[in-house]
């Protein structure tokens, strides 16, 4: 459990640094400490201040439009640091007024700017934006943030989040604000530099490319949140492989797929959520598919003995969260409690998840 602790206490991508470990881990690069982003080195919720046209940006929802701003927090010797910023929508299902009432963000920073700062290095970032203002809506938010937190315990190949309270200033006119909880997400691009990784561009790519333990790790952690809205293979169209995941591409050449967005899933049950593809085969992200490879076969029991030994981590991180309100707490503990049981029982393992992989083109 050493690496999992370590995890735990903010140490990033420090795998296989016990040898006897080593067949229960996929091992990174060891970065050295000026190599380590601030931003996501700390834990702590800080207050972030972004000033923009709101009331534009969330009435017009435009991708194709860029809108000028800053972002500002206080630093460590009480003195605002502010830096300009751009910022656009994105996202699809979010960013429809149907769905959500505020939308997806970019922030775009002037990277001449940021040297010094807690976004040093840190050019552009997804922020994920408080749907709504009910407490329902922050409950949602806290599950998603802490979904990523939750992979991080099955692999070191993940992007790193940080969560903080924001508040949204309309330019020209201070009083018109609103402050609810948002997270960043590491920008692919930078999560590939410091792996030393090369992002992949094509599509899509065969199962065989795929790094299988990796993908295992993925297939098991997803079946464990209750995602189905993902793929290894295939991008949408027109963009680079794959839907709801990155592929980065090691020096040895395999791809490692790193999995995002996880907002429609059983496990954070937004009330907005699109729910499963018709293609699935289920009526609700509740009802669990396996959607692992079947040639990825040889690691499958090694991604599962990962996923029993993080057991109890996973409930202290879910029942233990110091912002999720007890209701929360209990309905995804139970959820992903049902996931462990499966785990514990031969035949479901069987049923569910050996008879239940993929072929490579299905």
């Amino acid at each position: 459990m050493l690496i999992f602790k370590l995890f735990a206490l903010g140490f990033k991508r420090i795998a296989c640094l016990v040898t006897r470990l080593l067949p229960l881990l996929i091992c990174s690069p060891i970065l050295a400490t000026d190599q380590l982003d601030v931003l996501f080195s700390g834990s702590e919720i800080m207050d972030l201040r972004l000033e923009a046209p709101f009331s534009l940006i969330d009435s017009e929802r435009d991708k194709e439009k860029r809108y000028d701003g800053t972002l500002s927090y206080v630093g460590a010797e009480g003195d605002r640091i502010s830096i300009d910023a751009n910022f656009e929508v994105r996202g699809n299902w979010r960013l429809a007024q149907d769905n959500c009432r505020y939308p997806q963000l970019w922030v775009d920073l002037k990277k001449n700017q940021t040297a010094g700062t807690l976004f040093e290095n840190q050019n552009r970032l997804k922020l994920v934006v408080q749907c709504d203002r009910y407490k329902s809506y922050r409950d949602f938010l806290i599950k998603e943030q802490l979904a990523y937190e939750l992979f991080s315990m099955f692999s070191g190949y993940h992007f790193d989040t940080r969560l903080f309270n924001v508040s949204y200033v309309e330019a020209g006119n201070a009083g018109a604000s609103r402050t609810d909880l948002g997270f960043f997400i590491e920008h692919p691009s930078r999560l590939a530099d410091q792996l030393q990784f090369k992002k992949e561009k094509r599509n899509s790519v065969l199962p065989i490319e795929l790094n299988s333990l990796q993908a295992n790790l993925v297939a098991i952690f997803s079946l464990m949140i209750g995602s189905t809205d993902y793929s290894l293979i295939q991008g949408p169209v027109g963009e680079a492989c794959c839907h709801n995941s990155k592929l980065l591409k090691s020096q040895s050449g395999e791809l490692f797929a790193f999995p995002y967005d996880f907002d429609n899933t059983g496990f954070v049950d937004a009330s907005y959520a699109a729910g499963p593809s018709p293609n699935i085969g289920v009526r609700s992200s509740k009802e669990r598919v396996y959607r692992g490879f079947c040639l990825h076969g040889e690691t499958l029991d090694q991604a599962l003995d990962i996923a029993r030994s993080n057991r109890s981590t996973v409930a202290a991180a879910i029942l233990d969260h110091p912002l999720l309100r007890e209701n929360a707490k209990k309905k995804s503990f139970k959820f992903v409690n049902d996931f462990y049981e499966i785990l514990e029982n031969p035949e479901k393992i069987q049923k569910l998840i050996w008879d239940s992989c993929r072929n490579w083109n299905s």
